[in-house]
């Protein structure tokens, strides 16, 4: 696997940081993972280090600075946060619903 650099990555981790929900992302066993139309990555743990690893046009390059352990952290509580926020928007749907049929006559 070729090498990222240290500038690109930051600069891709940024960017995904500051628009998680476009990446579809997910939180699995090998740790975070994302994707757009245009790329994939991954944080993942790896012995004692965090790799950052991302693939575009089937080619994957990776980082494996020490960079990426508040990154993974950073990320998580971001896809935590988006998930709190699909179950709070579910629960008002859900109430809304509730309160409809309940004004409904029979």
């Amino acid at each position: 696997m070729p090498d990222l650099k240290i500038q690109e990555a930051k600069l891709l981790f940024k960017k995904i940081h500051s628009n998680p929900k476009s990446y579809d992302l997910k939180i699995n066993e090998d740790g975070i993972v994302g994707k757009d139309d245009k790329i994939s990555f991954r944080l993942y743990r790896t012995g004692e280090r965090v790799a950052f690893e991302v693939t575009i046009d089937e080619l994957t390059f990776t980082n494996t600075t020490g960079e990426w352990n508040n990154a993974l952290i950073m990320l998580g509580n971001t896809i935590k946060k988006i998930e709190k926020e699909q179950e709070n928007f579910k629960i008002e749907q859900a109430i809304d619903k509730l309160r409809k049929y309940l004004s409904e006559e029979n």
